[in-house]
């Protein structure tokens, strides 16, 4: 089976700087979510994928805690809308941004199209991209087979790759 994406979406590039309301209705953009540290951006096929819920609830029990505390972020993205993505998350007690692109602009823009689900329609294919503060694409998970999806030690491991390029990465005590 061949597991599309576009062309340019390739570890060393950029990610589009992407515009998606979140679960409230607020506009963001891709950079400002980021907010100059690395994070992880999961496309989720949505709400009905029991795949896409045991990752998520991993992320809430073990990545979750940690978030703040190491600056990055966890960014989901799916076909859902508002109110169905504000109850998914609510049921996960998950605290990070979730993204709405239920018209599919942005799903057919990537061309992460998945369209063996005649139930649901189109809906992404569940990558999962470790991104750089600048949107670089350090790695690419695809999750269409569940263990194909990072756990949450992968993923912080990524995460501490990424931030041990950091310049202050090393406490240094001024003499």
């Amino acid at each position: 089976m061949d597991y599309p994406m576009r062309e340019d979406l390739k570890i060393g590039a950029k990610f589009p700087n992407f515009e998606l309301s979140d679960h409230n209705g607020e506009n963001h953009k891709l950079s400002q979510l980021l907010h100059g540290f690395p994070g992880v951006l999961i496309f989720s096929r949505g709400y009905f994928c029991p795949k896409d819920r045991r990752q998520m609830a991993n992320y809430v029990q073990h990545l979750q805690p940690e978030l703040r505390v190491n600056y990055t972020n966890l960014i989901t993205v799916s076909v859902d809308d508002a109110m169905t993505t504000r109850e998914v998350r609510d049921q996960l007690n998950a605290n990070w941004i979730f993204l709405c692109d239920p018209e599919r602009e942005l799903l057919h823009e990537l061309e992460m199209v998945d369209t063996t689900d005649p139930v649901h329609g189109e809906i992404y294919i569940p990558y999962t991209f470790i991104l750089d503060r600048d949107r670089t694409i350090y790695k690419i998970y695809n999750g269409w087979w569940f263990l194909g999806r990072p756990t949450a030690e992968e993923v912080r491991m990524d995460l501490r790759a990424l931030m041990s390029q950091r310049s202050d990465w090393v406490y240094k005590p001024k003499a």
